[in-house]
């Protein structure tokens, strides 16, 4: 059967085709465009007409290239939602991004705390902009649009609603949102309502693969044809480890504009230590729990070349890489999540400032700035990884690699030294691939999970990295933990 993944990041949007049978596994990308937050009346939002168009031209160009098209499915990452009332978007969504989206987050923690939180959610973030501190501040700051709001979806699922499918919630998105419960597996409506939160705007939470109707009659008639909207793991990260040939206590690793970094396990973890090291839980398919933690990734990489490309300068990876390799290594790191980098200067800028404000050498050229970042990433992922180990009864002794790092040598070879560990890089695309199984599992073309994921090794090539330069980066990670979070 023929398949369309969607898979909106933070900066961009892909469209692929797969083909799925019970002996083979073929995907390929047949569209790209590019997706950022635009600047409405003094707020980030995602541009909603537009990007619904861009998703229909690459359902076009599928159909163009395929046999006939089965089903289509949407992911994006976490955190956003839209309101709607009638089935209408009350206003474009406000992205994540947007500096006020979450002005409220330390009022909501001064109302019931980081620990309840946890208890109750399983999820830390406390960094990390989530669906809950953008609800609290709605509620806070324009309570009137919520009052107006008969529903809220989350990205995926507005999407697919705007696609022709019917209104549906789906675990895997919704369990980033500090807002689910994950043993239960459905909305944490206590903690909601002790926020004075509105529950009855939240549809019931579905399993990945559920039929959500025929595509659109506009969208229908540009392809010829009716496929199915249904529902993959619809969070990219979730669709991006169920496309990972998971090996025994592997952990996962995809990167992309987020470091998602965790073990897969069958319940949550919500114990003492869970706490201590910050360790979130987020649900997976078929009723696997993702105890992961998050590091702010190649967005900062992502932000320079964009104010390169816009100084005019060569923004190519192979020409960024090779200079990162002469660069000196571990001269100057970043913590990435520090709260210091946004979206309203140039990113090169921010990172010179941050290096001269703590006393580091500036890096210098583009091959400085980005050796700087690869080594800060490495470096404060080993440390998430250490957290992690803290966590488990058997701590990982390898990494699974998907999303672009897996493209970049240079990072894959700093990664398995900084974590002295080896670290399987593949598939490339494994948050398509996993979009795309959970489609074939919807249709039954592949029984359960794990028979998807032989099936996945089987037709996808994986390069193995082991630690040969181990040398200086616990000096770099103690720099890190020294390093100002703002």
């Amino acid at each position: 059967m023929n398949h369309v993944a969607i898979d909106i990041g933070a900066s961009g949007g892909t469209v692929y085709l797969g083909s799925v049978t019970p002996t083979a596994f073929d995907v390929r990308e047949v569209h790209r465009f590019d997706n950022r937050p635009v600047e409405r009346d003094g707020r980030y939002v995602w541009d909603l007409s537009a990007l619904r168009e861009r998703i229909v031209e690459g359902i076009e160009i599928a159909a163009e290239q395929a046999d006939g098209i089965d089903t289509v499915g949407v992911d994006t990452w976490g955190l956003d939602f839209g309101l709607l009332s009638d089935g209408s978007v009350l206003r474009d969504p406000v992205s994540y991004r947007d500096p006020d989206a979450t002005a409220t987050r330390e009022e909501l923690f001064d109302a019931v705390g980081k620990r309840r939180l946890f208890e109750a959610t399983g999820i830390t973030n406390w960094n990390t902009p989530n669906t809950l501190w953008q609800l609290h501040t709605l509620a806070e700051r324009e309570p009137e649009l919520l009052e107006r709001a008969d529903s809220l979806l989350m990205m995926p699922q507005l999407l697919t609603t705007l696609l022709g499918g019917r209104q549906a919630g789906e675990v895997t998105v919704a369990s980033t949102t500090q807002m689910v419960d994950p043993s239960e597996r459905s909305w944490a409506t206590g903690l909601l309502e002790e926020l004075s939160l509105p529950t009855e705007i939240l549809p019931p939470l579905e399993e990945p693969g559920q039929r959500l109707g025929p595509i659109a009659d506009d969208v229908a008639e540009r392809i010829s044809a009716t496929p199915e909207l249904v529902t993959p793991a619809s969070h990219d990260t979730a669709a991006a480890v169920a496309g990972l040939p998971l090996d025994g206590d592997a952990a996962f690793l995809n990167t992309g504009s987020w470091f998602i970094l965790g073990v897969e396990r069958d319940e949550p973890i919500r114990s003492d230590a869970g706490f201590e090291h910050a360790v979130s839980n987020e649900l997976g398919v078929d009723g696997t729990v993702r105890l992961l933690q998050n590091v702010n990734g190649f967005f900062l990489l992502e932000e320079c070349r964009e104010a390169w490309r816009a100084a005019g300068e060569p923004v190519a990876y192979d020409h960024l890489l090779d200079a990162a390799r002469n660069a000196p290594p571990r001269a100057a790191l970043v913590d990435p999540d520090a709260e210091a980098f946004g979206i309203d200067a140039p990113m090169p800028d921010q990172i010179r400032e941050y290096c001269r404000r703590t006393d580091q050498p500036v890096p210098t050229g583009q091959g400085g700035i980005v050796r700087c970042l690869l080594d800060s990433l490495v470096t404060k992922t080993a440390l998430e990884l250490e957290g992690l180990a803290a966590v488990v009864d058997d701590p990982p002794s390898s990494i699974n690699l998907g999303g672009g790092g897996v493209r970049n040598e240079l990072f894959c070879r700093l990664l398995a030294d900084a974590t002295d560990r080896p670290v399987v890089a593949g598939p490339v695309e494994a948050t398509a691939i996993g979009n795309l199984l959970t489609q074939a599992l919807a249709v039954d073309t592949v029984p359960d999970l794990a028979a998807g994921r032989r099936l996945v090794e089987s037709a996808f090539e994986t390069t193995r990295y082991e630690p040969t330069d181990t040398d200086g980066w616990d000096r770099a990670k103690t720099r890190m933990t020294d390093l100002p979070s703002a």
